[in-house]
């Protein structure tokens, strides 16, 4: 199969699956001639900068004050099977502070789980101006390495990993997931990427694949639980949940927050 050939099936196809199994063999060349060596990571915690996420707990459970720039932070929502409409609505709370503090906010959909009306009610301006939902894996690492050029937020909404990664083959994982350790650790923006577990348990191995182990890669994971929301007239008007630190590279583990968001027009 002609690149060409390739190309063309990846525009034609709709389903995510498809098109990044079409584009696989352009990709591993592509994404092999960008690979580079990460620079070193080992600061300490006083050496690092953040990016406050605009709440205070969550800040103070991830112990170094907010997320922390040119690292990972994995934010889990409480399973695949449910809506991670507040898990989205946490991140697009966090990149509506951080947009008031004048940083760059990025937000790449593979999960096509975004919600702009109610990213515009957590606070978020402009919203679907930052969306982008890439049609290839290329794509979406093309952007995500524009966006870390600049500094603020990248948010990276992915869902079930395991499924929306399940056609691409071994070895484009193994340079996807080195790419964007290069991407991040060169990087003075702070990423947040959404992800859903396997039956509730973001401990399971099943929810990643062997070649792209997200949750490795992740300096932080945090783990949303206890969802509660508010409504009036079917209207949600609140949200809150909470969150516990159960990976840091940087503080100690089993930190929690409560997370509370009030939405507007009530």
């Amino acid at each position: 199969m002609s690149r060409e050939t390739i190309i063309v099936a990846a525009k034609n196809s709709r389903r995510p699956q498809n098109v990044i199994q079409s584009v696989a063999g352009l990709l591993t060349g592509r994404l092999a001639h960008y690979v580079l060596p990460a620079k070193a990571d080992h600061r300490s915690p006083e050496e690092v900068t953040t990016l406050p996420s605009g709440f205070r707990p969550l800040d103070k459970a991830v112990g170094v004050g907010g997320l922390p720039r040119g690292y990972l932070t994995e934010l889990i929502a409480p399973s695949a099977a449910s809506d991670s409409s507040g898990t989205l609505c946490i991140a697009a709370t966090i990149a509506a502070k951080a947009q008031r503090r004048q940083q760059v906010v990025t937000i790449i959909d593979l999960s096509h789980r975004f919600d702009p009306w109610l990213a515009e009610r957590s606070g978020l301006v402009a919203p679907q101006l930052l969306l982008s939902r890439p049609d290839t894996i290329f794509k979406a690492i093309t952007t995500l390495e524009e966006a870390a050029r600049q500094e603020g937020l990248v948010v990276v909404s992915l869902g079930l990993v395991s499924e929306l990664l399940a056609h691409v083959e071994p070895n484009l994982l193994k340079l996807f997931l080195r790419r964007l350790r290069a991407i991040m650790r060169q990087s003075e923006s702070a990423f947040l990427f959404i992800t859903s577990p396997l039956e509730d348990d973001p401990f399971n191995p099943a929810g990643y694949l062997p070649n792209f182990q997200l949750d490795e890669l992740a300096d932080i994971r945090l783990w949303v639980q206890d969802e509660n929301w508010t409504y009036k007239h079917s209207v949600a008007t609140a949200y809150r949940a909470s969150v516990t630190v159960i990976k840091n590279q940087l503080a100690p583990v089993g930190t929690g927050a409560d997370i509370r968001i009030k939405f507007s027009g009530f």
